[in-house]
């Protein structure tokens, strides 16, 4: 999986790619670009796998470039309704990060 230097976050209705090193704003999309209800009192969520960026808004869920923020595809959940989209990674990274380190203890202590 490639690593970036980007963090990002979901704010008002735009997503954006932090330069972790200088908090420089590397890129930023206006959601309505792609989505084409009312963002003003939105809440989503978004998540971050390899080089992709994935963002669950107003019922319809967006996968963009973490490169440069352009569109990769939109799924509008016809027939789920325009509610919070809870999103999930599924190599749960962090997780298997703790299990390595807490395995490295572990060996650590034994011996």
């Amino acid at each position: 999986m490639k690593k970036h230097n980007y963090l990002f976050i979901l704010s008002n209705g735009r997503v954006a790619a932090i330069n972790k090193k200088d908090g420089s704003i590397a890129w930023e999309i206006k959601l309505k670009d792609y989505i084409s209800r009312s963002l003003s009192y939105s809440i989503g969520q978004l998540s971050a796998e390899g080089d992709k960026v994935y963002i669950g808004c107003w019922g319809v869920l967006v996968c963009l470039n973490a490169k440069d923020g352009s569109l990769v595809w939109k799924n509008d959940l016809k027939g789920w309704g325009y509610q919070f989209v809870s999103l999930s990674n599924a190599t749960n990274e962090a997780a298997s990060a703790a299990a390595q380190e807490a395995a490295q203890a572990a060996v650590v202590a034994a011996t």
